[in-house]
């Protein structure tokens, strides 16, 4: 997992009142592409004026500082419920790609491929793990 060891102690330093009903949010595009399907999320953030700003290593920390790791994980379990409903004989391994999250910004022709662009693919026994703790 790309996730930093030290986000999970970010997120148990956080109070989170307790949940009731429902929580908000949209996902910006789930998409198919070779039988397997994804989340894709774009941001606007600005992380500087240089294409290394918007590298792949540099977007963790964006990630982690606006809780798009949390934000991911959600969106991940609510495609997987998703999938479990829809899908014939659904399988994560086979069936779930990953989470694509665009930083546009940093998105750029003249940029080196994959500039810009945060991509994860949570683990079969994540998905599972984080449908039990959402029933």
């Amino acid at each position: 997992s790309l996730v930093p060891k030290q986000y999970g102690q970010r997120l148990a330093q956080q109070w989170f009142p307790p949940l009731r009903g429902y929580l908000k949010g949209f996902i910006d595009l789930i998409f198919r592409h070779e039988q397997r399907w994804y989340v894709a999320d774009y941001k606007s953030n600005f992380l500087g004026t240089r294409a290394q700003d918007y590298a792949p290593s540099a977007l963790v920390e964006a990630m982690a500082e606006h809780d798009y790791f949390l934000q991911y994980h959600l969106y991940s379990a609510a495609l997987h419920r998703m999938l479990q409903q829809r899908v014939v004989d659904y399988e994560p391994e086979r069936h779930f790609g990953g989470v694509f999250y665009f930083f546009l910004r940093g998105m750029s022709p003249s940029h080196e491929p994959g500039c810009g662009v945060f991509f994860d693919r949570p683990q079969p026994d994540l998905l599972k793990a984080l449908d039990e703790v959402l029933q």
